[in-house]
């Protein structure tokens, strides 16, 4: 047999190998992710400071399975006062740390958002946190995630920074569309 289908064969069977044993570690915490899984329709309210009024706009949020569900992407789709804008999300459960883990980017600026936290069995939401610079500050960022039913979910991020309190800075509202 020549050397280069050897290795190509052997790296099929490593990959194989890789790919079982990653979705044999996928369990009831990364099932909570794959759940969401699907296209949805999204309202956004946005509140950009403290007791200031918000802005609605909707858009299309698409959630997908990655890696033999370990992980889900999620990309947003919108326009804010006629702009567009995108919003990629990973998230995942470390099996290591207990932890899930999410990191966020979006079109509207450079910060990337890295979040870790838990699943409340007993109020059934997510709860991440994260702190992160941006416009020469320290945010604050706790994200709170309800699903409601099969077919809707609420995402909530209260914001903070500096001496500045805690606000309701985005609330995400999501419609799973038909297949």
């Amino acid at each position: 047999m020549n050397r280069p289908l050897a290795c190509l064969m052997a790296a099929v069977v490593v990959l194989s190998a890789t790919a079982a044993a990653t979705a044999a570690n996928a369990g009831p915490e990364h099932a909570r992710l794959t759940a969401m899984c699907g296209t949805w329709d999204v309202e956004m309210t946005l509140w950009f400071r403290p007791g200031g009024p918000g802005v609605t706009t909707r858009g299309t949020s698409t959630i997908t399975s990655l890696l033999g569900g370990t992980f889900i992407e999620e990309q947003i789709e919108g326009a804010l006062n006629g702009v567009p804008f995108t919003t990629l999300a990973w998230t995942g459960f470390n099996t290591g740390t207990h932890q899930y883990e999410a990191t966020r980017i979006a079109s509207t600026n450079t910060a990337r958002i890295a979040e870790t936290g838990g699943y409340d069995e007993a109020t059934r939401q997510f709860e991440l946190k994260a702190d992160y610079p941006l416009a020469g500050e320290t945010w604050h960022q706790r994200t709170v995630i309800q699903p409601v039913s099969a077919d809707a979910m609420v995402a909530t991020s209260y914001l903070s920074f500096g001496t500045v309190p805690e606000w309701k800075g985005v609330e995400i509202k999501y419609t799973r569309r038909a297949k």
